[in-house]
Formats: C-alpha cells, structure tokens, sequence
C-alpha cells in the first residue's frame, strides 16, 4: 500500500503539473516547485525532464529495483544514472510522464521529494555499514532515522540552499564526512565505565567554489543528542544563512563569518532550546534489534568456507580480487556490481533485483562512487553469483581501484555543464581497464580518478587523487572543451585535502595524460612508495 504522504506529493505534482502546462503557473514558481520534488530540466529542452529518484543511505529493496527499472525502461531512456550522493536519476522523461513515473515510484516507498532544491538533501551513508569489520557499530538506523524525521519537515523546506548529511562507520570515512554540511563519524567512548555510543561530528564542508573541508565541531556527541545536534545546525544555518546571494549561502560562509567558536556555542545554545521546547521526548531512540536488523534474515551463522586462492578462471580471480569483500560476520561477503559512468540499464536492475533475492538479503546499496553493492553473499555462491552477474555485464573488475572512474552527468544534459564529463568518465575507466592490469596494482590501490563538467564539483574532482573539471579555450575562432587537472586531493578520517591545479589539457588527450602520469609515477618512485605518497613528495619537493 502507498504510503499517503507519498500519494499526496504526487497529486501535488500532478496538479502544479496541470497548472503550468495551463499557464497559470510562471516559469520561477513551478522551477522552485519542481525542484523541491526533484525534477529538473534537462539542457536546451522544453518540458523534458530529468526525475532525482532520492534513495536514503543508498538502501534499495528488491522490489524497488524493478520498479526502477520498469519505469526507466517506460519513460525513459531505459538507462539510469547513480549519483555522488547515492541517488538514481532518470533523463528525458516527457513533462506529461511526471505523475504516473512518481505514482509508480511511491506504490514500492519510493519518493523524488527533496532531492533538490533548497531542502535537506539525501542522507548518505557508508556502503559497508552493518557489515564492515573496521566499523564502531552501525549507522544504518541513524542515516534512516534521521532522514525519516527530516522528510517533509517544516524545518528544512526552505533553506538559504542545500544542506547535506552524511554517516560514516569508522574513521575510513568511507561517507567523506569531511564534504558535508553536518558529517557524523561513528565513536564509542567511555561514560562512567559504560560503552556509549556516539558521533564525531563535522560540519560546513562542501565542494562548490570555494570548496571548504568541514570544521570538527564536537569530538563526541552521545547517539541520543544526534536528533538535536542536526536540528539545531539547520535551524541556525536557516537563521543566518545569506539569502541574497546565491553564491555565499552555504552553511561554510556562515562558520567562515561568526568563527568556529561562535558557531559552536549556537548550536550548543539551540540544542538545548530544543530538549526544553520539544514536546515528548526528543532524543533518539536506537534499540538493539534495530541496530542489528541487517542481516536478520540469516538464521544460522553459515561456516566460513574458503575461497580458491588459484583458479583456472582468471576472469572470476580479478573480479573476485576487487569486487569482493569479506564481511565482518563470518563467512559472508559484499559483493560490488561497478557501473561505468555510474550508469545501469533496465535489464541490470532487475537482474540486481532476482541476484539479491537469490544470493543474498533481497536488498541492494548504491554507493558514493556510483556503482551497487549486493551484501550477505554466502562464500559458496560467490562463483555462481559471478556467473549470473556476467550475463548482464555487471562483473566487470575494478570497483574502487583506479579503473572505477567517477564522473558527474556534464554537458550531455546539465544545464550548468561546459564539457561532456559523462562520457569522458566511462572513456577513462575502459581505457585503463585495457592497460597494465593497473586495478591489481597494489601500488595504485588508492587512486581515485574523478571527473566533473564545470567547476561546481558534482564529479567530486576536489578530492580525487587524479582530478579534473571541464573548461573550454579559444583555439582559431573555436571553442575546444579542455580539463583542469588537479592532483593530491585525498579523504582519511574525517580530513579531507583538495587537489592542487596542475594544469589545461584538451579533453581529447586527457586518457592519455593519464596513462602519462601512471608512468611517470613507475619510472619515479621510491622503493615502497604509493602513489599517494609520490604525489605528496613532488609537491613537498615544489614547496607546496
């Protein structure tokens, strides 16, 4: 059954829908309406729409899969996009469409509402939480909860601009905390001999120009003050936030103004407004049985049976490599589908609908790097899960190696977009799956490539390791898309670094610059010496 909440957004949508093809609706009021429910225009077309389907946490069931897949293959291009911030996106949907594409959508829970626009944007949250062996406990009901009660809140409907959130389990901050507007890092301290569980917590981040990393505003707020402490952030950043210029209304600009100490003692002050405001109890609740709900299907724990380290099946070994990753409960894995360019027919997501069915918990995770995750894999169905995975093209090595390329829609359809960093993104992950077998490069492990369009970052290009963003230059009375490279940039515990600008390239030299920079790394390194630290020495040595 439809949730009604769900039911009455979308005849609010299909009504304003109604009134503008009407003309009774001008261009600004439906353009802020439309984005508060996630619908965007698609570049140089009118009444063609791109649809933000908002997936909290990245957490998709079954079900949901084929709906997705169903609708992109029905109004659609029959090809959808996952995002940096764990969304699905659906293009060239035709205006009239809009309604039943979100009737549909809401019938299996699922909602487009506050995906854009100036609202609290989707909750984003570790892939691996529930299941990581490095995590301090689950965030998986905190991300839920906490989107639960922000969702159509009066609180964040109409902020100065986005306002992002993100859960990471442990310090790999695998959510990038550090980009976020409130970042929550899982901790458990120590209370009067008790194990209490709670968050570092960060906030101001964000990649738009200027990118800022995000302040540490407190080493430790216990789990049941989460609630509060992200209210009150919004509620100040609603107060304060500059609602003149467009360009200056993140939160940042904020910190940046009143200082961090300033900052930190409002939200101290309306945290404790709100706990002697708030009818009932504010505080939020975590009970055992949610906190261990992943996995509860699982009614014995399975032995761990051990896996081939040799094969005569070098396809399933490389996979296995780098797709592949032991959960922390014994004899299960996660298993990551790589999407290149983030993109996923129709056909893929059903097959990820009957895989996660058949092979593991019926649920799947998008991920910030724009690929799915399967968990809850038993170790002796991994070779047949790889086989089924292979006739869809959904076992393709590489996931979170260099070969998985991030890459931000760019020029094919954003409006904003300069160049087509789309194509570009999946252009690079094939040219470097072909080479060297760099995605088995211990050496190269942590090297992230990131692409985005124009300089606003959707790609993420501020934190990669190999950074670029799209740019055009005059070359004989004739505009020629071109990248900034941008190299250094790197996330590690709730700490975040911007690459530096290095220089221009030509977009159609940019794969092999890349394969450039690889060698030049392997003719230069030390004995040991990653290519992260290589980097970190080339600018140490420039005086950067």
């Amino acid at each position: 059954m439809t949730d009604p909440l769900i039911s009455a957004d979308v005849e609010r949508v299909s009504n304003e829908v109604r009134q503008y093809k009407a003309g009774n609706l001008g261009e600004e009021e439906w353009r802020r309406f439309r984005l508060q429910n996630g619908i965007y225009g698609v570049r140089f077309q009118k009444n063609i729409q791109m649809i933000r389907v908002k997936i909290p946490f990245g957490e998709l069931t079954a079900d949901q899969l084929r709906v997705l897949g169903e609708t992109v293959d029905i109004f659609s291009t029959g090809i959808g996009h996952v995002t940096t911030r764990q969304d699905i996106q659906f293009y060239w949907i035709a205006l009239e469409a809009i309604p039943e594409v979100l009737r549909r959508l809401g019938a299996v829970d699922v909602t487009t509402r506050e995906s854009s626009g100036n609202s609290v944007r989707n909750i984003t949250a570790c892939h691996f939480a529930g299941v990581c062996e490095k995590e301090q406990f689950d965030v998986t009901p905190y991300a839920k909860q906490v989107s639960r009660y922000l969702l159509r809140n009066p609180v964040s409907q109409n902020l100065p601009r986005k306002f992002k959130i993100a859960f990471s389990g442990c310090g790999d901050d695998c959510a990038i905390s550090g980009i976020n507007d409130v970042g929550a890092v899982a901790v458990v301290k120590e209370v009067n001999g008790q194990q209490v569980k709670g968050f570092r917590i960060h906030v101001g981040g964000g990649l738009g120009i200027p990118p800022r990393p995000a302040y540490l505003i407190e080493e430790f707020t216990p789990a049941k003050d989460l609630l509060l402490t992200i209210e009150a952030v919004i509620r100040i950043f609603d107060r304060l936030g500059n609602r003149e210029n467009t360009f200056k209304a993140r939160m940042k600009f904020i910190i940046e103004r009143l200082g961090l100490d300033e900052f930190r003692r409002l939200v101290q002050k309306e945290r404790w407004a709100l706990r002697a405001t708030k009818a009932g109890n504010p505080e939020l609740q975590i009970d055992d049985a949610e906190e261990g709900e992943n996995g509860r299907h699982i009614e014995t724990e399975q032995p761990n049976r051990s896996i081939d380290a040799e094969t005569t099946d070098n396809g399933f070994d490389r996979w296995f490599r780098t797709n592949v990753v032991q959960q922390k409960q014994k004899g299960f894995y996660a298993v990551t589908a790589m999407l290149i360019g983030g993109d996923i027919t129709a056909r893929q997501l059903g097959v990820l609908a009957d895989v996660a069915e058949k092979y593991g918990d019926g649920l799947a995770r998008t991920t910030i790097r724009q690929n799915i995750v399967l968990r809850w894999i038993n170790s002796a169905d991994l070779r047949s899960l790889y086989q089924d995975l292979m006739k869809a093209d959904l076992a393709r090595p590489g996931a979170d190696t260099i070969c998985d390329v991030v890459g931000c829609p760019g020029a094919d359809t954003c409006n904003l977009g300069v160049t087509r960093s789309h194509r570009l993104a999946m252009q690079l992950s094939e040219h470097l799956a072909a080479g060297n077998d760099l995605m088995l490069d211990k050496d190269l492990k942590d090297v992230s490539i990131k692409v985005s369009g124009c300089p606003n970052s959707c790609g993420q290009h501020h934190i990669a390791t190999i950074g670029f963003f799209g740019s055009a230059q005059r070359i004989n009375d004739r505009m020629v898309p071109h990248y900034h490279l941008l190299m250094g940039g790197k996330v590690y515990d709730g700490t975040v670094r911007f690459g530096d600008t290095m220089m221009m390239i030509p977009a159609k030299k940019v794969p092999e610059a890349v394969s450039k920079i690889v060698e030049l790394y392997r003719d230069q390194r030390l004995e040991g010496e990653s290519f992260q630290s290589w980097v970190d020495r080339l600018f140490s040595e420039r005086g950067e």
